[in-house]
């Protein structure tokens, strides 16, 4: 699967979140941000994850794009890390009757998640979701993870 292709599918992922009524405040996009004004893109500015679909780019923010996806920025989010917020970056800041959904779309192997140009090891995303238990982050967590050998399938 192509990357512009998990890309398009994060997009599409905001646009059904946000027509559900969820507030911007509370949805954080990490996305690199390089289909839309690509030169090989045919329809510039637009992206679509299915032939002749709509436009799935149009107002998704950019809480993180570029070098600023990346595993520390992730977990930090995840955490509610105070470095990123007073840097103006959004954090997730729920707490204990909250529902957090989190959906991650990417490449992965065994025990590792893709990032463009670093990894994310399990045991590092398990201090994350536990530090979010045990500082009652959530009611309830969804965490939604499309990559290779997540259970989604035997290989990309």
């Amino acid at each position: 699967m192509s990357q512009h292709h998990l890309t398009a599918d994060v997009y599409h992922a905001y646009q059904i979140v946000k027509s559900h009524g969820i507030p911007e405040k509370n949805i954080i996009v990490f996305h690199y941000d390089d289909i839309a004004h690509n030169k090989v893109n045919p329809t510039p500015g637009i992206v679509v994850n299915t032939l002749g679909g709509p436009d799935v780019y149009q107002g998704v923010p950019k809480d993180y794009t570029g070098i600023d996806v990346n595993p520390e920025n992730f977990v930090g989010v995840l955490m509610g890390d105070k470095t990123l917020k007073e840097n103006n970056k959004k954090v997730l800041e729920s707490g204990p009757n909250d529902h957090v959904y989190i959906y991650f779309v990417d490449h992965g192997d065994e025990d590792v998640i893709g990032f463009p140009t670093d990894y994310l090891y399990g045991e590092e995303l398990n201090v994350a979701l536990k530090y979010m238990h045990q500082n009652n982050m959530f009611a309830k967590l969804v965490f939604n993870m499309e990559t290779c050998h997540s259970g989604m399938g035997p290989s990309c």
